[in-house]
């Protein structure tokens, strides 16, 4: 039997269990339910009795990177089995999403002081290159950080002054940043800030982190880390892909027979409202209405069950957290460029037009009307006349909204002239689609 610790921020609150056999098995600490610790998750409340393999899988695999390739190559750096979750947990899960880390019990969690090592410009540019072949990790560094998701990335601690630094024995991290995508014309970087710019625009600050560029990465504030006096403190979140217990591998709907997953995430706000774990679910499911209706208008049809989560707050309950991996795929395609490295790592963001998951009868972005948008008011519990009137309102900031971003970025960035060509015709073409559909 091997064990993990799984510590909330910095107290245990359970331990994951796996046999032999590679079954899995999760149980809370009985210190943790006396104290009336929160959930690691809404699939596993608190209680006495150990959570078995089918319950405790989707919760461990969520934690982790995705795609053959990425875990592929983590097996090559870190010499475990790319399919091994557990172990694979155990290595890297000192800093992770949300509130939770992950520590084999023959180590002593924090008995080295949570630290950081300075960045240096050699080092980060010699991950930026090679970011494709090192997923998270820095070559000669001691990096244990899990980060879901396929596409190449790492999370470094900015302190006050804009600093980078390396997080050392488990120490929480402030910014998650993304190289571009080798071979993706243009820059998956310029067109991920553009993209979130403009959301940020619509929705405002407290519902879309700030991002920026830095050293031709695209950058992101975690939502889940708070920033205050003490330091930082990790936030816990779920994805809906968890909330709703599946796997990672099922963030996507099936095609044959076609799922229909965004009204079963609306009754999940409904039913975790009616459990006391959300205490307005009626702005809750406004949110999600909003984010829907964002990544639709601004061409993001990879938005699947990972892209939309909770975040806990201090008194256990949950709301619908920022907006997160809206990325616009209009006009994006590979080259030839890059020594035709896009034949073997073209990654996700090769330009696709089917949904994650289905709005109406549309299976494509550019296919949505405002009568597909009726149809998705009926299954989620909304009024055909309200989604009709967001989404017509939204269209309209975000047509007010595009040039003025695009022309402020590319003022600033002169090199994402492209990207902002791109990203403006995909956001037009997506608005005349939904305001000329009556």
């Amino acid at each position: 039997m091997s064990t993990l610790d799984v510590y909330f921020q910095e107290t245990p609150c359970a331990r994951l269990n796996q046999n032999p056999d590679g079954v899995l098995q999760l149980q809370y600490r009985a210190s943790w339910i006396d104290s009336g610790g929160m959930p690691v998750s809404t699939r596993l409340p608190v209680r006495e009795l150990a959570y078995g393999h089918a319950e405790v899988a989707p919760f461990v695999a969520s934690f982790l990177p995705e795609g053959d390739s990425l875990r592929q190559r983590l097996e090559k750096l870190l010499h475990i089995e790319a399919s091994h979750d557990f172990g694979l947990l155990s290595v890297i899960g000192r800093e992770s999403a949300g509130a939770l880390s992950f520590w084999p019990e023959h180590e002593e969690p924090f008995q080295e002081r949570p630290g950081y090592e300075a960045l240096t410009d050699r080092d980060f540019e010699a991950w930026r290159e090679f970011a494709h072949q090192l997923p998270l990790q820095f070559v000669g560094k001691d990096i244990r950080l899990s980060l879901a998701g396929a596409q190449s990335k790492t999370a470094l601690y900015f302190d006050q002054e804009d600093r980078a630094f390396l997080p050392e024995h488990g120490a929480p991290t402030t910014h998650i940043l993304k190289p571009r995508i080798r071979g993706c014309q243009p820059s998956t970087a310029y067109v991920e800030l553009l993209t979130m710019r403009l959301a940020h625009a619509v929705l405002g600050a407290e519902r879309v982190p700030n991002t920026d560029l830095w050293k031709n990465c695209y950058r992101i504030r975690r939502f889940d880390r708070l920033r205050n006096d003490a330091g930082i403190t990790r936030r816990h979140q779920e994805d809906f892909c968890l909330a709703l217990g599946r796997m990672p591998s099922q963030k996507y709907e099936t095609v044959n027979p076609r799922e229909r997953l965004l009204g079963p995430c609306f009754r999940l706000i409904d039913d975790l409202g009616e459990r006391g774990l959300i205490q307005s679910p009626a702005l809750q499911r406004l949110h999600l209405l909003d984010q829907v209706i964002i990544n639709a208008l601004l061409h993001n049809p990879d938005a699947h069950l990972k892209n939309y989560a909770f975040l806990y707050q201090e008194d256990g309950t949950l709301e619908v957290s920022p907006l997160y991996d809206c990325l616009c795929t209009h006009g994006l395609g590979f080259s030839l460029g890059d020594g035709g490295a896009w034949v073997t790592d073209a990654g996700p963001a090769t330009h696709t037009r089917d949904l994650s998951l289905q709005i109406g009868n549309a299976v494509a972005i550019d296919q949505i009307t405002l009568e597909d948008w009726e149809l998705f008011a009926l299954e989620c519990g909304f009024t055909q006349a309200f989604v009709r009137r967001r989404v017509k309102l939204m269209a309209q900031i975000i047509e007010t909204e595009l040039r003025p971003v695009v022309e402020s970025t590319v003022a600033g960035i002169p090199s994402a002239e492209r990207a902002g060509q791109a990203f403006f015709a995909g956001v037009s073409g997506q608005i005349v689609g939904v305001l000329g559909s009556g």
